[in-house]
């Protein structure tokens, strides 16, 4: 695995002098290698633009290296021209989201804390269509936690082992539908594990939930719909990780720790990391960024509404 990073350069707001360095700089890049450097046994490798000259060289530096993973800049993150780029690759792009749907415990307590309420009193909903191991962990770790917990997916046959293994091992009924109208009104907090927009909005909302969106950012089409839509969080980076900062500062701290910890392993043992490491929810993030801690209290059954 490498980092790679966009190099941020100074504008000028002279046109004259502009064309002319980027006419010195296109032609010395041509002959320029990338930017490598090495520390605790990573590689951190700059690029100067998204020429398409340079977008080779990286290019063949993957081949070359037989990259598989890459963690991203932000700036590169957010380039609609450089995603493109990197997904013609084939590899691995590490975004956080991976280490999102681990954290989905720490979500419940963060959103619980943060509304004043008790997560024991609570009744959540996980929508999936894909059955995996982190999706069945995060069921059958929430289910003895919580009041209620609905799963709601097309796929039910696909669910039926979690479903029996609950109520064998545990005497919990888990709530198994897909009724547009009725499997979400009652719902505190929604996980969506991989519905899209489309599917998503199918289903009738509650008034005031918070929604925790882990893969795909989810609009909501409800003019009634005032509760929380999250699509992402911020985390506080482990102590032992903040050496590596002075190289990584233009990276996001989630992605990050997700570059640190990421494996092939069961979930257990990830969130065992987790835990050691002592890595919570800072807060979640909407479309117009952080969402501030006491607008979780509008969501508050303690309040009247």
């Amino acid at each position: 695995m490498i980092y790679v990073r966009l190099e941020e350069r100074p504008e000028n707001s002279n046109v004259k002098f502009k064309f002319i360095r980027k006419k010195i700089f296109n032609i010395k890049n041509r002959f320029m290698k990338l930017k490598e450097e090495k520390f605790e046994n990573n590689i951190l490798v700059t690029i100067p633009n998204l020429e398409n000259i340079t977008l080779n060289k990286l290019s063949k530096y993957i081949k070359v290296n037989c990259i598989n993973r890459v963690c991203l800049s932000d700036n590169l993150l957010k380039n609609n021209v450089f995603m493109e780029f990197i997904k013609n690759e084939e590899i691995k792009v590490l975004d956080g989201k991976w280490l999102f749907k681990h954290l989905i415990g720490e979500c419940a307590e963060y959103i619980c804390s943060n509304k004043k309420e008790n997560l024991g009193y609570q009744e959540i909903s996980v929508l999936s269509k894909d059955i995996n191991d982190i999706v069945v962990d995060a069921i059958k770790s929430l289910a003895p936690k919580i009041r209620i917990l609905n799963v709601i997916t097309v796929n039910e046959n696909r669910f039926r082992k979690v479903e029996r293994e609950l109520y064998e091992e545990k005497g919990i009924v888990l709530n198994m539908n897909n009724n547009y109208k009725k499997s979400l009104m009652k719902s505190d907090i929604i996980f969506n594990f991989d519905f899209l927009e489309d599917e998503f909005n199918k289903y009738t909302i509650p008034k005031k939930t918070c929604i925790v969106n882990f893969e795909n950012e989810i609009k909501i089409n409800s003019k009634a719909f005032e509760g929380i839509n999250a699509n992402f969080y911020d985390i506080k980076m482990p102590r032992k990780y903040l050496k590596n900062s002075i190289y990584l500062k233009d990276f996001n701290s989630s992605v990050l720790y997700e570059s640190y910890i990421y494996k092939r392993t069961s979930p257990k043992n990830i969130i065992k990391e987790i835990r050691e490491d002592g890595v919570d929810i800072s807060f979640l993030n909407g479309k117009n960024g952080r969402i501030r801690k006491n607008e979780y209290l509008n969501l508050s059954k303690k309040i009247a509404n």
